[in-house]
């Protein structure tokens, strides 16, 4: 697949934080960004409601990935009694964004102007329709 169509098909996809987190942390979050704040035992019932009394997951595995993403950065905690109330720090295209950042970051300052050439080039490819738009990315990126 030629640069310009990678990156006018990746361009096109929703963000979402679905392949930065693990395959129990996204659910997680989805429930958080959804409604927050939530208990263990909230995060649980949500997560549980959508699945078979043979799949259903126990309060503790719940509790230590709350607990990780906490731990992150992820997730911010507040002490309630016995228990904790989770919410989330960022937004899911916050969090897409925040991660896409430090990963382009990471690509110039290990490969310098190479990787600087290789990002020209893909935009010297790219329809006019998907420079507009990183256009504004770029500007609701230096908003935010």
């Amino acid at each position: 697949m030629a640069v310009r169509e990678v990156v006018v098909a990746r361009s096109q996809r929703q963000l979402s934080a679905s392949a930065l987190l693990g395959s129990l942390e996204y659910p997680i979050m989805r429930a958080l960004w959804e409604r927050f704040p939530l208990t263990v035992g909230d995060v649980l019932d949500r997560l549980n409601d959508d699945r078979s009394s043979d799949d259903e997951l126990a309060y503790t595995t719940v509790m230590t990935v709350l607990s990780r993403l906490h731990d992150k950065g992820i997730l911010a905690r507040e002490k309630q009694g016995r228990s904790y109330e989770y919410r989330p720090r960022c937004t899911e295209d916050e969090l897409v964004r925040q991660h896409s950042r430090n990963e382009v970051q990471d690509l110039v300052d290990r490969y310098g102007p190479v990787a600087l050439a290789q990002f020209a080039t893909a935009l010297q490819d790219a329809q006019p329709e998907l420079l507009a738009r990183l256009v504004r990315l770029a500007e609701e990126g230096a908003d935010g």
